[in-house]
């Protein structure tokens, strides 16, 4: 497929047509392959149909291919000469589809970064361009009911990225900590509040480099 040029929908060649429904079918396998090979389009990041396409992988069911798509994109939005390869059209539509994400949308992206320490850079040039990502994120810090090493991506990326609307939620974490451990004694609330012991740390850095 390298070296294709991307046509419009209509004038779409059998080959580029197969790859994209490949890129939805039941078989991961098949799904993974067309990441790849939609990927070796030459222009693809000019062509918003195809960009979209991609972006809707971001949300696989398949672990892998979400980091697949996590390192085409976010590759895509590294500036190379003070702007993204990414431009126009084409990263107007990324945008547009990534301001729907809510939660539990911003859980499988972490998910990625949480399995593949690969995804961390490609992930951070993904949610700098999502602009509601900070609210989520601080969602995501202070829910209990999601496990630690995700909480722990997200802390980690509201400091990385300098979303200051996070600061809060990072407070109220740090808080209950410190507050639990007033209660229990220190070495008593580390041993039964685990999970929160565990991302103390994070938290304090995260607030850190937010400088508030």
């Amino acid at each position: 497929m390298k070296g294709h040029e991307p046509e419009t929908m209509a004038g779409m060649t059998p080959d580029l047509k197969e790859v994209l429904e490949r890129l939805i079918a039941p078989d991961a396998h098949l799904r993974s392959g067309a990441v790849d090979e939609l990927a070796e389009v030459e222009g693809v990041e000019d062509d918003p149909l195809f960009i979209y396409l991609l972006a809707t992988r971001l949300l696989d069911p398949d672990l892998e291919i979400r980091f697949q798509v996590v390192k085409v994109l976010g590759r895509m939005l590294e500036f190379e000469h003070n702007q993204h390869t990414l431009q126009g059209r084409s990263l107007e539509i990324l945008v547009s589809y990534l301001a729907d994400f809510e939660k539990d949308q911003y859980v499988k992206l972490l998910e990625v970064s949480e399995a593949y320490l690969a995804a961390e850079e490609s992930l951070t040039a993904i949610l700098k361009v999502c602009s509601y990502a900070g609210n989520s994120l601080g969602g995501i810090v202070n829910d209990r009911k999601l496990p630690v090493r995700i909480r722990q991506q997200a802390i980690f990326f509201c400091g990385e990225i300098g979303f200051m609307g996070t600061a809060d939620a990072l407070r109220n974490l740090i808080s209950r900590v410190e507050k639990d451990r007033i209660r229990s004694g220190f070495e008593a609330a580390r041993k039964n509040k685990k999970d929160q012991e565990a991302l103390y740390t994070y938290a304090l850095s995260a607030l850190g480099k937010l400088g508030v």
